[in-house]
């Protein structure tokens, strides 16, 4: 009777010491996801922030470079990302169309807004590329920011076939585009 007491004593003590080791396993796993997501979110808000720096209308300064980078960078994105082809319009006269998309499924069209992480782009641009869209018979369209977009932003475009791609997602999509999955 003894023995077999200390057998079930030793069974439990082991099962306790697997549990143990089971328990701080999973834990490693979930710390080492929590770092890289966070790792992730950082590298899209570094690239958020180096994408505004870069693609910035600086007034107070001449800058040699052409005011459609930013314009050309982001439908070289989307050309990546979905296919297809795009142009960039023209910087006057464009009715606040930046980028027209074709794709298989039709015509896109899309609006960006190289702002800083303070200025928030509201519903106009949302409203003036669904104007657009209906007059030009687009399947779709979007508005890109390297900042975000307001509450009302994004209440409005509800519905509307309209993406808001905000700085970290296009951040996320540069990565994508680039290879790195990280």
């Amino acid at each position: 009777m003894k023995v077999l007491l200390s057998l079930a004593i030793v069974a439990i003590c082991y099962l306790l010491y697997l549990h143990y080791k089971q328990k701080r396993l999973l834990e490693k796993y979930r710390s080492n996801a929590l770092d890289a997501f966070s790792s992730h979110q950082d590298m899209k808000e570094t690239l958020r922030i180096g994408l505004y720096n870069r693609f910035k209308r600086d007034l107070e300064q001449e800058k040699d470079e052409d005011p459609l980078l930013f314009e050309h960078f982001v439908a070289d994105i989307m050309t990546t990302i979905r296919g297809g082809s795009t142009y960039v319009t023209k910087s006057s006269g464009d009715f606040g169309v930046d980028i027209e998309e074709r794709t298989e499924k039709g015509l896109y069209i899309g609006q960006v807004k190289c702002y800083n992480d303070i200025n928030l782009v509201g519903y106009a641009p949302i409203a003036i590329i669904h104007s657009q869209m209906m007059k030009q018979g687009a399947v779709g369209g979007y508005v890109v920011t390297t900042s975000d977009f307001t509450t009302n932003a994004r209440i409005y475009a509800r519905g509307l076939k309209i993406e808001l791609i905000n700085g970290r997602q296009i951040g996320g999509a540069l990565a994508e585009a680039s290879g790195d999955q990280t």
